[in-house]
């Protein structure tokens, strides 16, 4: 178990575990920043060294840390697989990444509670007592393989700082329709787009998602088309292609590749592809030996 920790780094991320380790159960008996123009201090007697820096500075930081055997050495970003940590490696510590998916700002909450924790590992040892702060913290733990984690930061990227950027063009192109000031246009956009994410906690986003191309009203979408153009239009054409996506394959399902992709409209070919039956029967009817079967039945019906 996790019992004393040392936090190396002087933003946002630092200040918020300097914070919540103490609530739990963990003691802080080192921090240390770069800009102080200090050498870290000695760090041998704590079971974990958080390095909340900057992704370039972790492989110089670990460089210039004291560890050992036994100990724990930890960074905090989400994109990085455990080489930049090989200095301590190399001292017989372990290693391990701990992201916190969530977002962290100057202003903003710095409590953990509730959010996920993507966490990978030198081994088992290290997994497990990374998992056991993450839930001491209120988090969720999630293992992430170390060849994968570029991709899982990508997603995360994408559902948080991708919807800010995606809402500020939808702000931008909103303000050019009606004319309001930024914090007017804003205030009317934000419940509903806050209202679609909302449902993403009860469902799926195949039935979360909502819009005319979702109810295949070309009509609209095509009006859509006419009234944007360049690199919007381009984003446009996207996302509907993707909304097109979510109607006809369920939540999850990677896109169709080649023409299908395309078209959108996979769904559209299925029953074609499902009538044998159907087409066997024509040539029944243009086989000419029939054709007396009818006359010989014919008088039966008149009697």
């Amino acid at each position: 178990m996790i019992e004393t920790a040392a936090v190396l780094g002087g933003g946002a991320v630092a200040r918020a575990f300097l914070e919540a380790l103490p609530g739990a159960g963990v003691r802080v008996l080192a921090s240390w920043h770069r800009r102080s123009g200090l050498q870290p201090p000695p760090l041998r007697d704590v079971d974990v060294v958080l390095l909340a820096v900057a992704d370039a500075a972790i492989a110089e930081v670990c460089g210039r840390i004291d560890v050992g055997p036994g100990q724990l050495v930890v960074h905090l970003a989400g994109a990085l697989g455990l080489s930049p940590l090989a200095a301590a490696r190399r001292r017989g510590a372990r290693t391990g990444s701990f992201h916190p998916l969530r977002p962290f700002t100057r202003d903003g909450a710095r409590g953990f509670s509730g959010f996920a924790a993507g966490i990978s590992a030198s081994d088992e040892s290290a997994a497990g007592d990374l998992a056991q702060l993450a839930v001491r913290l209120g988090m969720t733990p999630l293992l992430t393989a170390d060849k994968s984690r570029p991709l899982y930061h990508a997603a995360a990227v994408l559902a948080a700082g991708g919807q800010v950027a995606l809402f500020a063009e939808a702000l931008r192109t909103f303000r050019d329709a009606t004319g309001l000031p930024e914090p007017q246009a804003r205030a009317a956009l934000l419940p509903l787009a806050l209202n679609a994410l909302e449902k993403l906690w009860h469902e799926p986003p195949d039935r979360a998602i909502t819009g005319p191309a979702t109810r295949g009203d070309l009509k609209t979408v095509a009006s859509h088309r006419k009234a944007l153009s360049g690199e919007l239009l381009r984003l446009y054409d996207q996302l509907t292609r993707i909304a097109e996506r979510l109607r006809t394959h369920p939540a999850g399902a990677p896109p169709a590749r080649g023409p299908a992709s395309r078209s959108s409209r996979p769904h559209r070919r299925r029953p074609r592809a499902a009538r044998p039956s159907a087409s066997s029967r024509p040539r029944a009817p243009r086989n000419p030996r029939p054709a007396p079967r009818r006359r010989g039945r014919a008088p039966r019906r008149r009697r």
